[in-house]
């Protein structure tokens, strides 16, 4: 059993969509009501019930790219489109790593009593994701870091040479919970030497920028719970800053 009082906030539904190129783009406006709408269905048309189902606290718009063609302000647009009457804000200008700054800022509001429910929005041209998060949910964040802080060292070896083989258990202790991973673009090189761990790892599919973890963690939830995981990290590294963001996910059970 998680003790929940040390974990933040818990993702209550998370989705994606991917965003077939076409002329002139999507406005960040489209991107997010498309979004909203949820994937369409046989028939064409948009599935309900995609809406965060309860009245969001605070609402962030996170993205990579800068928006093709400006139509509005998609964080105002998304406040009204949203339920309740949600403080939101855009991030930017952080390239992959403006989502995981959104999750940190939405987590401290939500552990200083700030915050039941939000929504983080993650857009790129190619695709984007939503993440419901508050108070319910099966998965809860335990952190959120860089490469550079300490948080970081403890979810994944350095980023230069092949990572220690892990120590051999002690006869009398089992071995902890298994660790798994959910890596962007950027991490592809780190793969092997996780799985020579023993770790799972799975990998977002490349070219959706900003959006590729976010966009594949509803598979990557579902089969660490299938395997019993005792954590799923997600990970993708900004190589032209050189920086690795991460956030690590625990199970309520």
């Amino acid at each position: 059993m998680v003790d929940a009082t040390a974990a933040g906030l818990r993702l209550a539904g998370t989705w994606g969509l991917d965003f077939p190129a076409r002329p002139g783009g999507r406005s960040f406006v489209e991107m997010g009501g498309e979004l909203l709408a949820g994937p369409p269905g046989q028939d064409g048309r948009s599935a309900p019930g995609a809406p965060p189902p309860r009245p969001l606290d605070y609402l962030v718009v996170a993205h990579e790219a800068y928006d093709a063609t400006p139509a509005g302000l998609v964080a105002g647009y998304l406040a009204d489109a949203c339920p309740g009457d949600p403080r939101a804000f855009s991030l930017a200008d952080q390239g992959i790593g403006a989502p995981f700054s959104g999750l940190r800022i939405l987590d401290r509001i939500h552990r200083g009593g700030g915050l039941d429910d939000a929504a983080l929005f993650v857009l790129d041209p190619a695709a984007g994701a939503v993440l419901t998060l508050g108070g319910t949910g099966d998965w809860a964040l335990r952190t959120v870091a860089e490469e550079r802080a300490g948080a970081a060292a403890d979810c994944l070896p350095p980023l230069t040479g092949a990572p220690a083989p892990p120590p051999a258990p002690a006869p009398d202790r089992a071995p902890g919970p298994r660790t798994a991973y959910l890596l962007g673009e950027g991490l592809r090189d780190l793969a092997g030497a996780l799985e020579g761990t023993g770790a799972t790892v799975r990998h977002a599919a490349p070219g959706q920028g900003c959006a590729g973890v976010w966009r594949a963690l509803p598979a990557a939830l579902r089969g660490a719970a299938e395997e019993g995981a005792g954590r799923l990290v997600i990970a993708d590294r900004d190589r032209g800053l050189g920086r690795l963001h991460l956030a690590a996910f625990v199970p309520l059970r």
